[in-house]
């Protein structure tokens, strides 16, 4: 084995940046990983069938509307939507609103003497109709693609912009008060070091010693 091998082995040559206070030592961090996981078909499902024949439907599910009936008294078939009635053309109303006496009772507002036409409409549609006309304006109602209003945003956005994080500034001369506060200090009185062992006296063993008496004696015994 090489010098430089055993010398390795037995110096390491420590300092205290490399080899002491290691406890709080930053570590790469694992970060997880997301795998998807394989989905399957879902499981074919097994055909309808008849409550009283317990045949299988031609069909893969069964009609909503396949127990639907005529209504008792009316005899409408339930599958036919009702359409809605357009009203005719009254030709003679401009002549018949002109000419036709007016009664009015205050507060009320004489239609007749509404000039412009669209406000009459809006008054005769929204305000003096009944309630059965208004349900069936909304029985007839188109209600295919009907969207809710959805409510906007309360406010805009207002983000919140950071300021980059930055190491606290010394300035350099507290830098120095530092730097010879610290070369003041007293460090340890030996450095375990190959130069530093090789260079110290060799303490006397006591073992070794008390071994090397008892061999003398062992001699001395012989002799006599």
């Amino acid at each position: 084995m090489s010098d430089k091998r055993i010398e390795s082995m037995l110096f390491d040559y420590g300092t205290t940046n490399r080899t002491d206070y290691r406890n709080g030592e930053i570590r790469p961090q694992s970060i997880t990983v997301y795998n998807e996981k394989p989905r399957r078909a879902p499981p074919k499902l097994r055909p309808l069938k008849d409550v009283h024949t317990l045949s299988d439907w031609k069909a893969e599910a069964i009609s909503f509307s396949l127990l639907h009936r005529p209504k008792q008294i009316l005899g409408t078939d339930p599958r036919i939507v009702q359409q809605p009635c357009e009203k005719p053309e009254d030709t003679e109303r401009e002549i018949a609103q002109r000419t036709r006496p007016r009664i009015v009772m205050t507060p009320a507002v004489s239609m007749d003497d509404i000039e412009n036409p669209r406000a009459r409409d809006i008054l005769c549609y929204d305000m003096y109709t009944s309630d059965t006309s208004k349900g069936l304006r909304e029985a007839v109602s188109s209600y295919f693609s009907v969207k809710a209003p959805l409510p906007g945003l309360p406010a805009a956005a207002n983000p919140v912009a950071l300021a980059k994080l930055q190491p606290p500034y010394v300035s350099p001369e507290w830098r120095m008060e530092s730097v010879s506060w610290d070369g003041k200090q007293l460090r340890a009185h030996c450095d375990p070091s190959k130069e530093f062992w090789l260079g110290r006296e060799r303490s006397r063993c006591k073992p070794c010693d008390e071994s090397a008496r008892v061999r003398e004696y062992r001699k001395y015994s012989k002799k006599l």
